[in-house]
């Protein structure tokens, strides 16, 4: 079945969400996991007067480092071994690229729920993903449980 799984995770309760799920999947079919974290630089956007957008991006490492930190907290806490991967670039191609490189069975991602303009104006990581991916794609959505 899955030998190895690649779980995203950016610490929102959608993927918290999924990394539960992933880890149940893992347990049952005794898989290697990575987690991966992507870092989407900030650097990018415009800034305004006074602030430092080195001060930005370190301040986002930082944050997507913890983020990853915990996901792979909550991994040891169920028994699994888990490495920890950070990407920079796009995160559809980071996800697709990492799976690749480990030779990834599956890909678990989270889905987050947009209203008709935020559909318009960000892509979906998910739908994307399904296009570019090198295996199988698990879509986990936040069922109401979930959310606490």
């Amino acid at each position: 079945m899955f030998k190895k799984i690649l779980l995203a995770y950016d610490g929102s309760p959608e993927y918290r969400a999924a990394l539960r799920q992933g880890a149940e999947l893992a347990q049952f079919c005794n898989a290697e996991v990575y987690l991966l974290a992507v870092i989407t630089s900030s650097s990018a956007m415009p800034i305004a007067g006074g602030i430092n957008p080195a001060d930005l991006v370190t301040e986002e490492q930082r944050e997507i480092h913890a983020f990853l930190q915990d996901g792979i907290e909550r991994l040891r806490q169920r028994g699994i071994k888990a490495e920890g991967r950070l990407g920079y670039r796009d995160p559809v191609d980071e996800i697709a690229m990492t799976a690749r490189e480990i030779g990834a069975d599956l890909i678990v991602v989270g889905h987050r729920r947009r209203n008709t303009i935020e559909r318009w104006w960000r892509k979906s990581t998910s739908k994307n993903l399904l296009a570019v991916s090198p295996c199988s794609v698990l879509v986990s959505s936040l069922q109401p449980e979930d959310e606490s």
